[in-house]
C-alpha cells in the first residue's frame, strides 16, 4: 500500500520512510527519563544504603512481566494472522512458522541476541527496553555496593555518575559501532540522556546538569555526527528545561479535551505499538487480494490500518495489559503462544 500511495507524495512519504525511525529516540529519552523517575525512589539524599524494599530480582522480575504479557499477547494475533495471510498474500514482511525454539527465544526477549528472525515488526525494541532497564538497575546496586564499602560516598551521586559514564561511553563508543545495535548499550546513550535529564528537574542547581547534558551530547556530535543522536539531544535538553505542571491531580483537572485524549493514547502507546503490524498485515493482505492499484485507494488502506491499529491496540490495554501482571497471567499468553506456534506449523 505504502509503495502504491507513494505517488501520491514521494518526497513526504519517502521521508517518512527514511526517517520514521528517528522517533525510536524519543521513546529511548523518554523511557529513560521514566526509569530515573522510579529507580531514584530508592535512593533518596543523603541516603545511608539502599532501602529494605529494593530487590533487584523483584524490579527485574516487575519489569519482565509488564513487558511480556502483553507481548505474549501480540504476537499470538500476529503468528494467526501470518499463517491466516500467507497462502494469498506473497510478501518478505511475513515470517516463517515458528518451532519451538523460536517461540522459547521470544518469550525470554533474546531473538535478536541470538540471531532469531523476528516475528513481528519492531519487538526488538521490547527486548532493548528491558536491557537497559537492567543496566540502569545495575547502576544502583553497583552504587549501594560501593557506599556499603566506602560510607562517605554519596548513594545519589554514585548512581548518576555510573549512569553518566555509561551514557557517555555510550554516546561516543558504543552507538558508533553498528554491529552493536543489538545490545542496549548501543541505546545507553539515547536512555541516559533522559535519566540525567530527570535527574536535573531534581537539582536545585539545574544549570550545572544542563549544561553537563549540553557538553555531553555537543561532543557526541563533533566526533560523529548522528542524526539520531541530535534528536536525542534536543530531547533532553528540553525535558531538563520544561518548567514543571505541579502533582498530576492538579494537571488532571486543567487538562483540555485534546489532552486527555494525548493521554488516553499514551496510555494505550505499548499495546498499540506491539498490535499495529498484525493489524497492517491482515489490511494489507485485503488490499493486495483485492488487486487495488490506485494510490488513493492504498492511502485509504493505510489510514483505515491505523485507525485499527488503535482500536486494535485499546482492546489489547483493557483485556490484557491492564490487568495486574502475575507470573499465572503470563503463563496463560505463553501456552496461548505455543499453541499459535503448532496452528502455524500445521497450516504450513
Amino acid at each position: 500500500m505504502f509503495d502504491r500511495a507513494m505517488w501520491l507524495a514521494p518526497d513526504p512519504l519517502a521521508a517518512l520512510y527514511n526517517h520514521g525511525q528517528l522517533a525510536v529516540q524519543a521513546f529511548l529519552v523518554v523511557a529513560g527519563f521514566l526509569s530515573a523517575a522510579q529507580l531514584l525512589r530508592f535512593v533518596p539524599e543523603n541516603a545511608q544504603g539502599l532501602p529494605t524494599g529494593f530487590s533487584v530480582p523483584r524490579l527485574l522480575a516487575k519489569r519482565y512481566l509488564r513487558l511480556a504479557i502483553p507481548l505474549m499477547a501480540a504476537l499470538t494475533l500476529t503468528v494467526c494472522v501470518t499463517a491466516l495471510v500467507r497462502p494469498w498474500y506473497p510478501h518478505d514482511s511475513l515470517s516463517d512458522a515458528p518451532r519451538v525454539w523460536t517461540l522459547v527465544v521470544h518469550a525470554l526477549m533474546l531473538q535478536d541476541l541470538i540471531g532469531v528472525p523476528a516475528l513481528s515488526a519492531g519487538i526488538w525494541y521490547v527486548a532493548i527496553d528491558l536491557q537497559l532497564f537492567t543496566i540502569a538497575l545495575g547502576c544502583v546496586w553497583l552504587a549501594g555496593l560501593i557506599q556499603l564499602r566506602q560510607p562517605r560516598f554519596n548513594l545519589r551521586g554514585v548512581t548518576v555518575l555510573l549512569w553518566l559514564v555509561l551514557s557517555a561511553l555510550s554516546l561516543n563508543w558504543w552507538n558508533r559501532q553498528e554491529n552493536l545495535d543489538v545490545q542496549g548499550l548501543y541505546f545507553f546513550g539515547s536512555y541516559g540522556l533522559g535519566m540525567l535529564a530527570y535527574r536535573v528537574r531534581l537539582s536545585r542547581i539545574t544549570a550545572k546538569g544542563w549544561a553537563i547534558i549540553f557538553v555531553l551530547g555537543l561532543f557526541a556530535l563533533w566526533l560523529e555526527p548522528r542524526m539520531r543522536l541530535g534528536l536525542a539531544w534536543g530531547m533532553a535538553l528540553l525535558l531538563a528545561a520544561w518548567p514543571s505542571t505541579g502533582s498530576s491531580v492538579v494537571a488532571a483537572s486543567r487538562r483540555t479535551r485534546w489532552q486527555r485524549g494525548i493521554s488516553s493514547l499514551a496510555q494505550t502507546s505499548y499495546s498499540v505499538f506491539l498490535v499495529h503490524f498484525a493489524v497492517s498485515l491482515l489490511v494489507s493482505a485485503a488490499w493486495f487480494h483485492a488487486d487495488w492499484q490506485d494510490p488513493w485507494a492504498n492511502l485509504a488502506g493505510m489510514c483505515l490500518s491505523f485507525v485499527l491499529s488503535l482500536f486494535a491496540g485499546t482492546m489489547l490495554y483493557r483485556a490484557v495489559e491492564h490487568r495486574t501482571a502475575t507470573w499465572g497471567h503470563l503463563l496463560q499468553w505463553q501456552v496461548a503462544f505455543g499453541l499459535s506456534g503448532g496452528l502455524a506449523l500445521a497450516l504450513t
